[in-house]
């Protein structure tokens, strides 16, 4: 379809359903009022493409097309439009093609009260209150579970798949194949850059991910996340004072706490534990308990907070575990005080795969000072950062290492930057 402005708000969307919202998937991730990086109209073609039943991909040609392709893996269970602010409208405005799928996830999540609810034991009964609904009494239906079980191997498929077909697009618009090829990534996003890079070199020149999630049978998600459900409620009882709480959730790979007087949530923690919905890490060890361990009880608080992962939790895993043997260009952003895809247990692992690997000389790692997992969190307080503005230079500073031979210091090693001009 030719439009005459490409940029989010603009393009016309598909219709949200129950769990499906593309427009509100794209909000969730950016910092409010942040303006496009796209400040003049971007015209061009989009496409709205399928691999498969539910197995969704959004394909974006500018007409000042600069020969490139950035395709973008979608974090968490969102649409294939939750990249469309934080990365659609800067790409778009450099002139690459954009692509973006959805993982095979046929929607993302929605709220359903327990007593109208239809196979409640396949969906997260949130354990918290939720507005005027007491504990228990909503849950959360994922597309990942319901109607049926998508593997997370599956997940990963997607990625290279859109790759292929997005480079076929545009191929057959243009009438020339893309001459660069980058993939981006946040969150599960960046995970699928990873195994991109490690597993399908040939198909990208080079890759950026944001917060990725770390994957291996060893350690991963699963391995960390339920130790901070297990001291959290000695922690919040005590009103954030409980040293000895806060200190073993600091050991099992956490950031330190953040608490503030002033704002609507005091503790950066508990933001993430029972104050802010979705309520991440105790919906998220649901999930993947759910999806990679299906044997294990997780289906109240106290189970997730006592769940260790099993034998299968790690065979499950094992079809798209993280070697670090990236085989392209890779920069990776994360944030100092992300409390839920943490660098301890995320960023730092992955960065001893790419040198035990041999790879140290095309990596190169930031974290942010101030940065969290969303930029949306920094509007909530606790002196948080928004890291789009380092993901987009750390975009520029990809493509000039990819097209220039450019190599910045730091290769194979952990930055810490306060600012986007360090990287």
């Amino acid at each position: 379809m030719k439009l005459p402005d490409l940029r989010f708000g603009s393009a016309p969307l598909p219709e949200p359903s129950p769990g499906y919202d593309p427009a509100g998937d794209a909000r969730a991730l950016i910092f409010p009022g942040t303006p496009s990086p796209a400040g003049e109209l971007v015209p061009g073609q989009q496409f709205f493409e399928s691999l498969g039943p539910g197995e969704r991909y959004v394909v974006r040609i500018p007409d000042h097309w600069n020969g490139g392709l950035a395709v973008c893996g979608t974090p968490a269970t969102r649409s294939e439009h939750a990249n469309d602010a934080i990365l659609g409208d800067f790409l778009l405005a450099r002139g690459y093609a954009f692509a973006s799928g959805n993982k095979g996830i046929p929607y993302n999540a929605r709220f359903e009260p327990l007593d109208e609810a239809a196979h409640p034991e396949r969906a997260y009964s949130v354990p918290f209150p939720l507005g005027d609904a007491p504990p228990g009494s909503q849950l959360v239906r994922f597309g990942a579970l319901d109607p049926e079980p998508i593997p997370v191997a599956r997940w990963h498929e997607d990625l290279p798949a859109v790759v292929r077909a997005a480079t076929e697009i545009v191929a057959t618009a243009t009438g020339r194949r893309p001459a660069r090829t980058y993939a981006l990534g946040l969150s599960m996003g960046g995970g699928q850059v990873r195994l991109l890079l490690e597993r399908h070199p040939e198909l990208v020149d080079g890759g950026l991910e944001w917060a990725a999630v770390y994957w291996t049978a060893q350690q991963n998600v699963l391995t960390y996340m339920p130790a901070f459900l297990r001291h959290m409620p000695a922690y919040v009882a005590s009103d954030y004072r409980d040293r000895a709480a806060h200190d073993a959730i600091v050991a099992a790979g956490f950031p330190p706490d953040r608490l503030q007087e002033n704002g609507t949530v005091r503790s950066l923690w508990d933001a993430n534990y029972s104050k802010v919905p979705p309520f991440y890490l105790d919906l998220t060890t649901f999930l993947f308990a759910t999806l990679l361990d299906p044997a294990s009880d997780v289906s109240t608080l106290e189970a997730r907070a006592a769940y260790r992962p099993s034998a299968q939790a790690g065979r499950s895993i094992e079809p798209f575990a993280q070697s670090g043997a990236i085989e392209r260009p890779l920069i990776s952003l994360a944030g100092e005080a992300d409390v839920f895809i943490t660098p301890q247990r995320n960023a730092a692992p992955y960065l001893e795969a790419v040198r035990t690997a041999g790879r140290a000389d095309r990596y190169w790692q930031y974290i942010v000072a101030g940065g969290t997992h969303v930029d949306t969190f920094p509007a909530l307080g606790w002196n948080l950062r928004p890291q789009l503005p380092f993901v987009w230079a750390a975009f520029d500073r990809l493509v000039n290492i990819v097209e220039n031979g450019d190599r910045p210091a730091g290769a194979g090693t952990s930055r810490r930057v306060e600012s986007p001009a360090e990287i």
